[in-house]
């Protein structure tokens, strides 16, 4: 009997010791989140993208951190930075009216317009779901599958509904493919998607130092990234046209090379 009470107690204690070190945690994560934002009011930007960025590395990730990141790069002039942060921030506040705004005027000041990959029909349909995450999407693509199984259930029993239900079925296995489509989209361009960091970016025909250079990019334009093989990456334009960069003018969106 006292070793199960003294079991429940050790437990207890763990518990609760848990609880308080992630509170502590999140307590210092928030009071690191106002500093940097003192820092960026104050005008100390360095500081402010070092707060920032610690948080990240905690894996503290949100599209207002991302979004004052990039803030605070666009006030140190680092404007490619800008550009790959704001579309972070994208990720998770794409209807935000500030980000939008920001994000297009940093590409004005590129002289960069918004680019997107993939075919005519792909990026009509990736403008309908944009205003989406992608976990949002998920989401959606799940409540539409849900729905779409209870109406084919019900038709089996119910034969009053499946004239209304042929035509609302119609409709839901459209939305189910056009979104299944955004969503495969959305994470292919996750997966590949970069921006350049440096002020150019000479983009050779072969992978190493000597090789011709082929064209040339500007800070914060947006590629993607087809083939890596050692510290190379073969990257494709919007226009088609294909090279090769050092991995170090370019970070992509979403993960590490």
């Amino acid at each position: 009997m006292k070793i199960k009470n003294l079991t429940h107690l050790v437990f207890l204690f763990a518990m609760v010791l848990v609880v308080f070190l992630d509170l502590h945690v999140a307590l210092a994560q928030e009071s690191l989140f106002y500093q940097a934002n003192n820092y960026y009011r104050e005008g100390k930007y360095d500081l402010a993208v070092k707060d920032y960025e610690e948080l990240i590395r905690s894996d503290l990730e949100s599209g207002n951190l991302y979004y004052n990141l990039g803030n605070s790069y666009f006030k140190k002039g680092e404007f490619g930075l800008a550009v790959l942060n704001y579309e972070r921030a994208k990720l998770f506040i794409p209807n935000d009216s500030d980000l939008k705004s920001n994000y297009e005027f940093t590409l004005h000041a590129l002289n960069l317009e918004p680019e997107s990959f993939g075919s005519r029909l792909q990026r009509l349909i990736y403008k309908i779901f944009e205003v989406m995450t992608v976990n949002s999407l998920i989401v959606f693509i799940s409540l539409v599958y849900t729905v779409l199984i209870i109406l084919f259930i019900l038709n089996l029993f119910l034969d009053s509904l499946r004239r209304i239900s042929r035509i609302i079925v119609f409709m839901l296995l459209i939305l189910f493919i056009l979104s299944a489509v955004s969503l495969v989209g959305r994470i292919s361009y996750l997966d590949k998607s970069a921006i350049i960091i440096s002020k150019e970016a000479d983009v050779k025909f072969e992978p190493f130092d000597g090789a011709t250079t082929y064209f040339k990019l500007s800070e914060g334009s947006k590629v993607e990234v087809i083939e890596k093989t050692g510290n190379w990456c073969k990257l494709k334009r919007l226009d088609g046209k294909t090279g090769w960069v050092n991995k170090s003018v370019l970070v992509l969106i979403a993960g590490n090379f």
